[in-house]
């Protein structure tokens, strides 16, 4: 199979096992918080019981050891399943615990980390801004010391947990102007007096939680601060190459199970006394799918294996994503259309996938941010 390609056995048998898993217990669940509209935060406990949350973290801090690859595994998989469930575990699980293991102290780790690897305290990641999203030098939310604490005041936007979340790590200045050392990171927990959340209604995502944040004047204890001080831009942009690959695959799974859709329809559904798939205006443009799905998920694997082998893969990374957005946009848009008026009815799958597909475009850094950083790399712009 093509989509064995780049794996090692053990990747295979984590892949075939989970996939029963997903379907088995978390797609019965993500149905429910999509008509809900809400975040079924039980998934959490699910997951973790079956020993698949933080599957790619250190055994040591209770994640399951797993590399890179099994995190791409994992977020395809879980994609299939609910787009807004595994945008709600990314932001959890890479996003929020993430620089926590990588950055934090042993007390932070101790009081953050842990916690959220277990399920116990869900994690928000909050960078985005009214006024600056892909632009990070442009964040205004600010950090004011006041004797021994930190004062933050500000707003973010379209924060992924941002209204379910015990903790956010917040990006806020420090400094003046957009210096290098202007930003610094801050763990925050949104219990504190002056947090306060207000839930967004989206296009698509609907199983996902996305908030707008307001934070007016949340003292922050100076133990709270996230690394160093000033050091806030080069710690979210380490977090970025890794995080493209890993929501490349959120894309990929995206198109992988809107081509499984019209590929099986294509086989059942008649006209004109035979098949549609048995016409080439249909099989070509499913065949195109296929091919298009098969040299995305090549890409990721490269990207992976090359992180994975300690190589800088900046430009890697941004094509896996750039590529797999694409193809989540174009095949769930013709997976819908093969289907016909079947396809334009809520009760069919692939027009949720349809619905959730153009989100792929904007997280983890626009297409526009990808092609920037791609032509940098070839001694562009």
């Amino acid at each position: 199979m093509t989509e064995d390609f780049g794996l090692e056995r053990e990747h295979r048998e984590f892949r075939d096992h989970f996939r029963r898993f997903v379907a088995d217990k978390v797609a019965p669940i993500a149905e429910r918080g999509e008509r809900e509209q809400r975040f079924p935060r039980e998934v959490y406990a699910v997951l973790r019981d079956a020993g698949f949350l933080a599957v790619n973290f250190p055994v040591e801090v209770g994640g399951g050891g797993g590399d890179l690859l099994m995190g791409c595994i994992f977020y395809e998989e879980l994609t299939r399943a609910s787009a807004g469930v595994s945008a709600g575990v990314f932001a959890h699980q890479h996003l929020a615990a993430g620089p926590v293991f990588h950055l934090g102290t042993e007390e932070q780790q101790r009081e953050f980390l842990l916690p959220a690897l277990r399920g116990e305290r869900i994690g928000a990641f909050g960078l985005t801004e009214p006024d600056a999203g892909s632009d990070i030098r442009g964040i205004k939310t600010t950090a004011r010391r006041h004797g021994g604490d930190f004062v933050l005041n500000g707003s973010k936007l379209y924060i992924t947990n941002g209204s379910i979340a015990e903790f956010m790590l917040v990006a806020a200045r420090t400094g003046e102007a957009r210096s290098e050392g202007a930003l610094s990171m801050f763990i925050v927990e949104t219990r504190e007096p002056g947090v306060t959340a207000r839930d967004l209604v989206k296009v698509g995502n609907h199983s996902s939680s996305t908030a707008f944040v307001s934070l007016e004047d949340v003292r922050v204890p100076a133990e709270r601060v996230l690394g160093e001080v000033g050091r806030g831009l080069a710690q979210l942009k380490a977090t970025l190459t890794e995080g493209r690959i890993l929501v490349a695959n959120r894309g990929l799974g995206l198109a992988q199970e809107a081509h499984e859709l019209i590929l099986r329809y294509a086989n059942e559904r008649t006209a004109f006394g035979r098949t549609i798939g048995s016409f080439q205006g249909v099989a070509f443009k499913i065949a195109e799918m296929a091919a298009r799905i098969d040299a995305v998920r090549c890409m990721i694997y490269r990207a992976a294996r090359l992180r994975m082998a300690g190589y800088d893969c900046i430009r890697e990374a941004s094509m896996a994503k750039y590529l797999a957005s694409e193809a989540a946009v174009r095949v769930t848009a013709e997976a819908l259309l093969l289907h016909g008026g079947a396809g334009y009815m809520e009760e069919m799958k692939v027009a949720r996938l349809y619905r959730d597909a153009p989100e792929a475009w904007i997280g983890e850094g626009t297409n526009e941010i990808q092609l920037s950083v791609i032509a940098r790399s070839l001694g562009l712009l």
